[in-house]
Order: structure tokens, then C-alpha cells, then sequence
């Protein structure tokens, strides 16, 4: 059954949001919630968060950090937007949710009390964002399913948070995401004063390159990563090359054969919107490449054909892989790169348009980050669960956050 269709429907789900007790019925909140379906799944989301070191003092700490990040987490999974939003969202989160999420109870009301927007607030912004990132990144990695046969594309890419500039300048966080499953299981702050090539050691160092393709584009054609993804980290590339580098370009392109369709190593029509996507593939040996662990060069044409077969758009990659020819065919490094844009198209795009990452209005201290994280997290609980519709369901989950639990529930099956 669609997982939409299924959390809309779900009967059992059906629980007042409001923060009045439910003690009334004989069965306090914290055994209702304990009997609830799926309630499991919220243990184990707020299990991982608690392994987050947290920056506060003990004194006057009313909720744990597990607590804050957890109901954070169900906010944003509601559509939150803005620290406003998440406040707003927390506020009006059911009992039975607050109390798995560990939620300080109060006897002397009977309630379970929800963290304030502005301790929320001020939790996101000290929070240590990168050890969150790799805490969060490890998880949702492990949840992964690997058969350790096929090659694994892992696709890095940065991207500027707008509206969000902090004393340090701009912040830029610098991500990698599993193909096909368009998750992110790294992410790094990209410090002031250096770009995103010189920090793919700082990216990829926690995560096990064994059987992964990395790709990237033409930013990262570079010797030193090349090196340090094959020889170092023994793990793949896929690189894209472009104008910046002439000379390695002009050695590709002298390797390959004419770019002529019928000669193509690979060719495959696709129907999209009414049009015509044809993709043709040419490979060659790199043995003339001077490029590090450089297996292959290639040639990706990309032409769209309008109903009538014009041709409206046209565009050539060129590149270079480890790749052998016994390891990969050329259909398969054209995966690869098809892959490389997933990023923009399924995280960076939902980041900016379903959670307004670029209006937010975050901009002191670890805020804009430790906001991203939260957005990678539920954006990779929707990949888990198998949902396409990210913005309708998190619609849904705003009129009745009880939807929340299914969710989870279907991420986190094993």
C-alpha cells in the first residue's frame, strides 16, 4: 500500500493534538504512549540524538538533548521552516509523542511539557553542527541496504545557505549523498576563506569508501583527489572535466572517438514530459591521460527532442574514471553521472523549495547548520520510508502529527 495513502487512512493513529491530559481514561500518558503502534521507531530516532555531546550545562537543564533534537526533528518533518515555525510545531505536538520523545512530565498539571521555541532556538544554534553531521550521517548510512556486490555511487556537491551569513562570512556546507537512495550520510562546514575541493578529506574521511564510486564535477578533478580516493582510501571516481583544465581536457578529447551516434559505445532514448532524451556514451583507455588511478576516459552526450524530433537542447561531459572496463561498462558510468546531479535535484532542490532553506533566516552561530542537519535527516527518513511526495506528505503530517509515527515506523524497518 502507498505510504501516503496508508498514514492518511491509519485509524489507530488518530489522537487529539491538543496538551490536555489523557489521564482521565484510566491510562496515563506514559503507558498510552509506551502501547502505541510504532512506538519503537521514536525510541530508536531519539536514542541515536542522545549520543549528540551536549553543549549546555547541567544547571537548570529542564529537557536532554535527545529531548530538543528529537522534537526538532518532528517539527521539520511538519513542513518547520524557520525557528519560529519549529517553536510553533513543538508546541503543539500530542502527549504520547512528546512523552516517547522523552518530554519532562509535569504532575502537578498532568501533562508533559514541550521544549520552548526559544530553547530550541538555542540549542541549534551551540550545538557542535559537525559532530551532529556525523552522528546523523553514520545512522542514516547504516541504514542503508548493501548486498556488497554492485558499486555504489557516492555523489559530493557543496551548497551556499543563503540569507544566512554569520560573522564568518557565508555558510557553505559541503555534502555527500548515496546514489539511488538520495540520502545524505555526510556533510561538512565549508570554512571562510577556502572552497569545497579542500575539504573532501574532511568529508569522506569518517565514511568507508570500499566499493563506492565517489563522482563529483569538474571542481574536484584534481591529482590530489584523485590520490586520495583510489590510492589512500581505496574507493573510485567518477570526475567530470570540464574548461578549467585545458590541457586534461584537450588529452580526453584527443582520446576518444568521434562523437558520432551510431559508433556510440552506449545509447539510450528515455520519454519525458512529451519529449525525447537521448544519452549516448563514448568510453576509451586513459593510458595517454596523465591523470592519477585514471582507468577511462568519457564522453556523455545528452540531446532533447521535441515531439516533432527537433532537437532543443544539447549537452556534452566529458571525464575521466578509475573504472576498468572488466569493473564497469559504459552504461554504468553513465549512471554514475546521472547520479552526480541527483544531489541538486533531490536534496539540494527540496531543501530550498520544501523547507525554504534559503529564506529561513538563520544567521548566529551553529543555527544555519544544525537546521540543514535536520532537514538531511528528514528528507533521508522520507527516502527510507519510500516517499516521493515529500511536501504533500508533510502537510499531512501537520494536520495530525500522530501521521509521524508510520513514517518512522517504515524508515526504520529492517
Amino acid at each position: 500500500m502507498d505510504l501516503y495513502k496508508h498514514v492518511i487512512e491509519s485509524k489507530e493513529l488518530r489522537v487529539s493534538v491538543s496538551h490536555a491530559s489523557v489521564g482521565s481514561s484510566g491510562v496515563g500518558v506514559l503507558g498510552l504512549a509506551g502501547v502505541l503502534p510504532d512506538a519503537w521507531a521514536v525510541r530508536e530516532l531519539a536514542s541515536m540524538l542522545g549520543t549528540v555531546t551536549d553543549p549546555r550545562k547541567q544547571r537548570g537543564m529542564r529537557h536532554q538533548l535527545a529531548t530538543i533534537l528529537a522534537v526538532a526533528v518532528f517539527a521539520v518533518l511538519a513542513g518547520a521552516k524557520t525557528y519560529r515555525q519549529v517553536g510553533d510545531r513543538v508546541a503543539d505536538l500530542p502527549q504520547p509523542l512528546l512523552a516517547l520523545a522523552g518530554a519532562r512530565s509535569c504532575p502537578a498539571l498532568g501533562v508533559v511539557q514541550a521544549p520552548s521555541g526559544s530553547t530550541i532556538r538555542r540549542v541549534l544554534i551551540a550545538v557542535d553542527a559537525d559532530a551532529a553531521d556525523r552522528v546523523v550521517g553514520s545512522w542514516l548510512a547504516s541504514l542503508l541496504v548493501n548486498d556488497g556486490k554492485a558499486l555504489l555511487g557516492l555523489a559530493i556537491d557543496g551548497k551556499t545557505v543563503r540569507a544566512a551569513g554569520t560573522a564568518d562570512g557565508d555558510v557553505r556546507l559541503f555534502s555527500a549523498m548515496a546514489h539511488g537512495a538520495a540520502i545524505v550520510v555526510g556533510q561538512v562546514r565549508v570554512p571562510a576563506g577556502t572552497t569545497e575541493v579542500t575539504q573532501v578529506r574532511a568529508l569522506l574521511d569518517g565514511l568507508d569508501l570500499d566499493g563506492r564510486v565517489v563522482t563529483a564535477d569538474a571542481a574536484h578533478a584534481q591529482h590530489e583527489t584523485a590520490d586520495y580516493l583510489v590510492a589512500e582510501r581505496g574507493g573510485d571516481y567518477v570526475l567530470q572535466v570540464k574548461a578549467n583544465q585545458p590541457g586534461l581536457l584537450r588529452q580526453i578529447a584527443d582520446a576518444l572517438p568521434p562523437a558520432v551516434v551510431a559508433g556510440a559505445d552506449w545509447s539510450a532514448d528515455e520519454q519525458r514530459d512529451g519529449d525525447t532524451v537521448r544519452r549516448s556514451m563514448w568510453v576509451a583507455d586513459a593510458d595517454e591521460v596523465d591523470f592519477p588511478e585514471a582507468a577511462r576516459v568519457f564522453r556523455l552526450l545528452r540531446e532533447r527532442f521535441d515531439p516533432f524530433g527537433v532537437r532543443v537542447a544539447k549537452e556534452v561531459v566529458h571525464g575521466v574514471t578509475s573504472l576498468s572496463a572488466d569493473r564497469a561498462t559504459p552504461q554504468q558510468v553513465a549512471g554514475f553521472i546521472r547520479g552526480q546531479w541527483g544531489i541538486e535535484n533531490l536534496v539540494h532542490w527540496p531543501r530550498d523549495v520544501v523547507f525554504g532553506e534559503d529564506q529561513q533566516g538563520a544567521y548566529i552561530g551553529n543555527g544555519p547548520h544544525a537546521m540543514a542537519i535536520l532537514r538531511n535527516l528528514v528528507l533521508g527518513l522520507f527516502r527510507l520510508a519510500r516517499v516521493s511526495q515529500v511536501k504533500r506528505l508533510t502537510e499531512s503530517i501537520a494536520a495530525d502529527r500522530m501521521r509521524i509515527l508510520p513514517v518512522l515506523a517504515a524508515a526504520l524497518k529492517r
